[in-house]
């Protein structure tokens, strides 16, 4: 059993007191008021210092008598302050007059006790001592409170959402740092009272400012997409919601807060996945087309062949040769765009050759109009595993981005396939260059240019292509790199490893005999 339950409740006093005799009638007191103390006294600075250091904020009292040989309770009151603990002090003295006692009052002292009267000890103490215990919980609680304060602040400050506070006529009265990125408005500004609700949300807003704090002040949690007009005056659409911060106050006193969502990136998406469908609709009735045409093209061929096998002169011979030549090059373009559109179900062995080829034949005319000159390089290849139709659509994303980088002044398109190993694993593959003679890139531009949805196209630009070509290369277990120059000799090089198959389909006698090759 403890010492509390065996003869009272455990008090712990500090005492200043140079008297032997002093302090055990003061212990035997205690005793009989029901606590059980324990008592170190000390007599010197140095000594009090020492106790406070060694048990800091343990001590549940300190009694100091006034006057000391070496020492005194204002010397101990003040290096108690100086230690910012906050443990009840009582001066105790033989003879104190009326005016030391305040003094010592005012200087912090917590009460006094004359020696000769001992009864007003206990209850001074038990006051003090909870006082001491309620300023205590009191502190904890501030601190638990400013923690909390602190860990709301920085998460509203850390959120994505643009948050801000506004009272109910509309002025903003605080704001995150995703108000300042969305809207431009910066906390000085926002701190200024100079911005309100009305600035913020548009004009062609269906709902006006005053109507949407009605309407969240009401407890309606309704969201609402909106335009907001940022600092420099120009439009933002966002998603906004709200909540009511007081809603025990009066209306007219209740604060609001509103959550800001910027949609720009989800609408922008959305079109470019329109743009995206339209495009892919378009390919289809092309090749819909082709197949349609390819029927009434194999009659025009046999009647131009009947044609050519009667008795003409020289000048309809000669035009019946002009048409069948470009009858074979329609004849050839439709069978090009079927070929092109039409999906790989599997992986297939593939000629990487005869897909440059098809994807040329489209951008003949193209590259013809725009004098480019393409050159081929063309290695003794073999032919690897693939889904034809998906590296078909990667060579005509990069062939297509080439010509538009030399559509100002035409230049020369190199096409070049090599054999090689992935540095990686060391499996064996073929390199395929497509190098263009174009403006070429900054390396911001060539930082991004995987990223889905960013283009340096404009508006006629969906910003997937590249980001569709490096998932696909992906896909069959290969990789894409690519190295620009904007000044001379400037360019683009786009450099693709395709294993020979694609390492997923690889048995585990295949794999070892590709490592043993390596």
């Amino acid at each position: 059993m403890s010492a509390e339950q065996l003869t009272g409740k455990l008090l712990r006093v500090l005492l200043v007191e140079d008297n032997a005799e002093d302090a055990f009638l003061l212990e035997r007191h205690l005793r009989r008021a029901g606590y059980a103390p324990q008592v170190t006294r000390v007599e010197t600075a140095q000594s009090m210092t020492e106790a406070l250091e060694q048990l800091a904020e343990d001590w549940d009292l300190i009694l100091a008598d006034y006057s000391l040989p070496a020492f005194s309770a204002p010397e101990a009151l003040r290096l108690l302050k100086n230690t910012f603990y906050d443990i009840p002090f009582i001066v105790m003295s033989g003879a104190v007059s009326e005016e030391t006692a305040v003094a010592a009052m005012r200087a912090g002292a917590h009460d006094y006790v004359s020696k000769q009267n001992l009864a007003r000890l206990v209850p001074a103490l038990e006051r003090e001592i909870n006082e001491a215990e309620e300023r205590r919980r009191k502190r904890a609680a501030e601190r638990a409170l400013r923690v909390s304060e602190e860990r709301f602040h920085r998460l509203v400050e850390a959120m994505p959402l643009a948050m801000l506070i506004s009272d109910m006529n509309g002025q903003v009265i605080y704001a995150n740092e995703g108000v300042e990125r969305l809207l431009g408005y910066s906390p000085q500004e926002i701190q200024s009272g100079t911005v309100k609700l009305e600035r913020i949300f548009s004009i062609e807003c269906a709902d006006t400012a005053s109507s949407l704090l009605n309407t969240w002040s009401s407890g309606q949690g309704a969201t609402y997409e909106v335009d907001c007009l940022r600092r420099d005056g120009t439009a933002v659409p966002v998603l906004i919601g709200a909540a009511v911060l007081n809603p025990e106050v009066q209306h007219k006193n209740r604060q609001i807060a509103a959550f800001l969502a910027d949609l720009t990136e989800q609408k922008r998406s959305h079109q470019v996945l329109r743009n995206t469908e339209k495009l892919a609709a378009a390919g289809r009735l092309a090749a819909s087309v082709a197949h349609e045409i390819n029927n009434p093209l194999e009659a025009i061929t046999n009647c131009i062949y009947l044609l050519s096998q009667c008795n003409l002169d020289d000048t309809a011979s000669q035009y019946v040769k002009l048409a069948q030549h470009e009858l074979n090059r329609v004849t050839h373009i439709t069978t090009q765009t079927l070929r092109f559109y039409r999906q790989s179900t599997r992986a297939t062995e593939t000629n990487v050759h005869d897909l440059f080829e098809t994807v040329l034949a489209l951008y003949d005319i193209r590259m013809r109009a725009q004098n480019i000159e393409t050159i081929r390089e063309f290695g003794n290849v073999p032919n690897i595993i693939a889904y034809d139709g998906e590296i078909r659509q990667v060579l005509a994303n990069l062939i297509g981005n080439a010509i538009d980088a030399m559509q100002a002044s035409g230049g020369t398109l190199i096409l070049r396939t090599r054999m090689g190993r992935n540095w990686r694993d060391g499996y064996p593959g073929i390199v395929i260059s497509v190098a263009d003679t174009g403006a070429g890139m900054s390396r911001a531009t060539r930082d991004r240019i995987f990223e889905p949805f960013f283009s340096t196209k404009g508006i006629t630009g969906t910003g997937l292509g590249l980001w569709i070509s490096s998932e696909i290369v992906a896909k069959h277990s290969g990789f894409v790199q690519v190295r620009s120059r904007q000044h001379a000799p400037h360019g683009t090089v786009f450099r693709l490893f395709l294993p020979l198959r694609p390492v997923a389909d690889h048995t585990p006698h295949e794999e070892a005999e590709l490592r043993a090759s390596a």
